[in-house]
C-alpha cells in the first residue's frame, strides 16, 4: 500500500499546478494509513513545495461505503485549492473520485487518482478526471503464490506483493514524457527494493 501510494503521490507532485493535494480515505486502519503515508511522502520527494490534506472517515460501520461523505470531503479539498484528489476507501473513495469528475475543470485543471485496481474500469463515472490508480498487483501476486504452492514451495500465509500504477488511459498524451519517465523510474526502484518509501506505522 505504501509503495502504490508513493508512486501515485510522486506523479501527483509532478502534475499539480496549485501545489495542493487532497486525500479522501476510509477507516483509519493500517492498510489505509500506509496508502495515505505513501501518498504524503511521494509528492514531497517529487516537489518539496507540495502541501496536502488527509481526511479519514469517522469510525462508523459505513466507513468504506459512504460516497456522500467522500464527495463532500473532495469538494471541501478542491475548495481549498487541491487540484488532485486521491480517493482510497471503497465506495467512500469512489464518491470522492466522482465528485472531482463533476467539478469545473475536471480532466483539465482538476484530477483524481483511484486505488487498489484500475478504477478506469470499475468506476467509469470517474473517467473524466482519473489519471491513474494506485494498484496492488493482486492478480500477479495470487498467480505467483499459486505456482509456488503447486510446486511445494509455499510455506506461509502472508505475501508482500508488488505495487504499481494503472495505465494513464485518455490522459496518456496529456502527461509529459519526462514526468512519465520519472514516475516509471520511481516505480521500478520500489520494485527492485532500491527505493524505500520511508513509511512506518
Amino acid at each position: 500500500e505504501d509503495q502504490a501510494g508513493y508512486g501515485a503521490g510522486y506523479l501527483a507532485g509532478l502534475m499539480t499546478k496549485t501545489n495542493k493535494l487532497g486525500q479522501v480515505l476510509g477507516l483509519e486502519i493500517p492498510p489505509v494509513q500506509k496508502f495515505a503515508k505513501g501518498f504524503e511522502a511521494g509528492p514531497k520527494a517529487a516537489n518539496p513545495a507540495v502541501a496536502g490534506t488527509t481526511v479519514y472517515h469517522p469510525p462508523r460501520d459505513n466507513a468504506f461505503n459512504d460516497p456522500t461523505w467522500g464527495a463532500a470531503e473532495a469538494k471541501k479539498a478542491m475548495d481549498q485549492g487541491a487540484d488532485i484528489i486521491f480517493g482510497a476507501g471503497g465506495n467512500t473513495g469512489n464518491g470522492a473520485l466522482q465528485e472531482v469528475a463533476k467539478a469545473d475543470g475536471a480532466g483539465e485543471s482538476k484530477f483524481c487518482i483511484g486505488v487498489d485496481t484500475d478504477q478506469w474500469d470499475t468506476v467509469p463515472a470517474a473517467q473524466k478526471c482519473l489519471v491513474t490508480s494506485a494498484m496492488k498487483l493482486i492478480t500477479e501476486g495470487v498467480t505467483d503464490l499459486t505456482i509456488k504452492a503447486n510446486g511445494g514451495e509455499f510455506e506461509g500465509l502472508t505475501s508482500m506483493g508488488k505495487a504499481g500504477l494503472a495505465p494513464y488511459h485518455d490522459f496518456d498524451s496529456k502527461i509529459p514524457a519526462d514526468v512519465k519517465s520519472k514516475v516509471d523510474a520511481i516505480v521500478k526502484g520500489m520494485e527492485a527494493g532500491t527505493l524505500k518509501t520511508g513509511v512506518t506505522l
